[in-house]
């Protein structure tokens, strides 16, 4: 999984997950709690944060859709 947050607000995300891949590219729309929602008017997705972003050992790392992301220099 890799999620790339922009400063502009863009959200480039791609899942490789059984053999099949989603991706979506579009603008965050907003946040819902920890949670927050990208996409292009009706045509949207949520991503579930279940961990905040906090340091571990110095790294920055989440827990979105149920997958641990550490951050990458």
């Amino acid at each position: 999984m890799r999620l790339l947050i922009l400063a502009d607000g863009t959200v480039d995300y791609k899942r490789l997950k059984n053999g099949g891949t989603t991706s979506i590219n579009a603008p965050l729309q907003e946040f819902e709690g920890d949670d927050f929602v990208v996409g292009l008017g009706f045509f949207n997705t949520r991503f579930e944060v279940t961990q905040a972003p906090h340091q571990v050992n110095g790294q920055w790392q989440m827990v979105v859709d149920g997958v641990l992301l550490t951050k990458k220099m």
